[in-house]
């Protein structure tokens, strides 16, 4: 029996690992150029020569295993010199030429400086940006939409998706870390707020008092900041809980840039570095036909292609020369499109978030009680919501196959025949409107989910009745019953 559960937890382990989020080459070269240019145009390149002349010479209070390799911090000539080869990295990452050596090198440089800046006592949370840089340079990004796949003239098909799932454990185990230490230092304590007092650290010692934070300076409605110490602790933590829950995981994504929004305009705080991140577990969703098609026809002329790259050297270019320029910082700028555009997708387009990476337009078949009122009403439901038309039905009585349990509705998915409550999640999921936040209950163990469902199923003939027979579907109808 220990061996049977073992065997089960390791395939569904490896299922995960390498289909969670299944993506191509162009997918992956697309989420290339817009990771690249979030940082370049948005966030920033990070420059190095300027933070560290700020600080008094002899600080080196370097981090655990750092002084390992390094006794002291360079002359300023080698981070002027790095900086340079980091701008021209990212330029590299963007263009796609030797995109893997560029990705790999300049996230090395960065984790390398980042060390030397945190040994004078500033630590930030930028650390899983770079290392998303330097582990997708192994992904296969470059082999699609760069200048590598127009002086192959093939486009290489190999993608390593493991690498997306991989990252995905690190930042749901990174905001654990975070929320754990929150909760063990008593975040939770009904005496007293600690958000309020974080906020009033900012606000006055910090003197962080752009946006909305005057607003909340003698804002002492109890509940609010209570409300806010749960929910930081319970979005944090459960963050790891998710990991394993593609579709879940994009939704805590989009709780993320809500939070991330919410706490630039209370606390003057940005975590800008991931946004870039979030977006790579949507970009299986999409569909890039459209662009590679642009791309092939502007590869066909060779001045055109190489038009296109020069003046993105020139973009980056003035934006270099233009970065100092006092005006709303960009990097806020895209925090606050990131809040509106994750409030967008949870009011109005939830079904989005639970969208199935694979197949998403394939038939699906829902074989259900034909007798049953329940069943047909729901029936009624679903047809109702499915607005691309995903499913089909049929009548288990009308059904040939030796799975008709009455007692359940049976979806036939991919060759898999689903039942009880996870035929109904993976059926709510592909709905319009807010029933898709149903397939949140996933989370719950199926034995108990199920043992619900079959409450139901049991008494449905006692509460809702029966018909003498099976559902007739109206003409309009009948072409989505088989």
């Amino acid at each position: 029996m220990i061996f049977s559960a073992f065997h089960t937890i390791h395939k569904r382990f490896k299922h995960w690992i390498f289909n969670a989020y299944p993506t191509n080459v162009h997918q992956l070269g697309l989420y290339r150029i817009l990771f690249a240019s979030a940082i370049i145009f948005l966030i920033g390149v990070p420059q190095y020569s300027v933070k560290i002349a700020a600080f008094p010479a002899g600080v080196f209070n370097p981090p655990p295993f750092f002084s390992f390799f390094f006794s002291d911090i360079p002359p300023l000539w080698y981070f002027q010199w790095t900086d340079g080869l980091i701008c021209l990295g990212f330029l590299f990452v963007l263009l796609g030429l030797f995109t893997r050596s560029a990705g790999v090198i300049t996230a090395l440089l960065i984790i390398v400086n980042n060390g030397f800046i945190f040994s004078t006592g500033k630590i930030d949370h930028s650390f899983l940006v770079w290392f998303t840089l330097f582990i997708l340079s192994f992904s296969g990004w470059g082999n699609a939409f760069s200048i590598d796949s127009v002086i192959r003239k093939k486009t290489r098909s190999r993608e390593n998706n493991w690498i997306i799932s991989l990252l995905s454990l690190s930042i749901g185990f990174s905001f654990f870390t975070a929320g754990m230490i929150k909760f063990l230092s008593g975040w939770l304590s009904l005496s007293e707020s600690m958000l309020r007092a974080f906020y009033l650290r900012n606000f006055y010692i910090q003197q962080k008092q752009d946006y909305l934070a005057p607003y909340f300076e003698n804002f002492t409605f109890q509940p609010f900041w209570e409300l806010g110490d749960w929910f930081t602790i319970v979005f944090e933590v459960g963050f790891l809980l998710v990991v394993f829950i593609p579709a879940l995981f994009r939704f805590y994504t989009l709780l993320a840039l809500f939070f991330h929004g919410f706490v630039l305009l209370m606390m003057n705080i940005g975590f800008d570095t991931f946004i870039p991140m979030y977006l790579l577990f949507w970009i299986p969703l999409i569909d890039t036909t459209r662009a590679q098609k642009t791309f092939e026809v502007w590869t066909k002329n060779k001045k055109k292609i190489l038009g296109i790259a020069m003046l993105l050297v020139g973009i980056y270019g003035v934006n270099w020369w233009l970065k100092d320029a006092e005006s709303l910082p960009l990097s806020d700028l895209l925090i606050f499109t990131g809040l509106l555009g994750s409030l967008f997708i949870l009011l109005v387009r939830p079904h989005l978030i639970f969208q199935e990476v694979s197949k998403p337009n394939e038939a699906k078949i829902i074989m259900f009680d034909g007798v049953c009122n329940l069943c047909n009403g729901f029936v009624q439901f679903v047809i109702q919501r499915d607005k691309h038309a995903v499913f089909k039905f049929q009548p288990l009585q009308d059904s040939t196959s030796d799975d008709t349990d009455l007692q359940s509705i049976i979806l036939v998915k991919d060759g898999e025949n689903l039942n009880k409550s996870k035929a109904f999640l993976e059926i709510v999921r592909n709905l319009h409107g807010f029933w898709p936040y149903l397939y949140i209950t996933v989370i719950i163990p199926r034995p108990i989910r199920d043992a619900v469902y079959v409450f139901v199923a049991n008494n449905r003939y006692k509460w809702f009745g029966k018909q003498d027979t099976c559902m007739i579907p109206t003409k309009e109808l009948k072409d989505r019953f088989l």
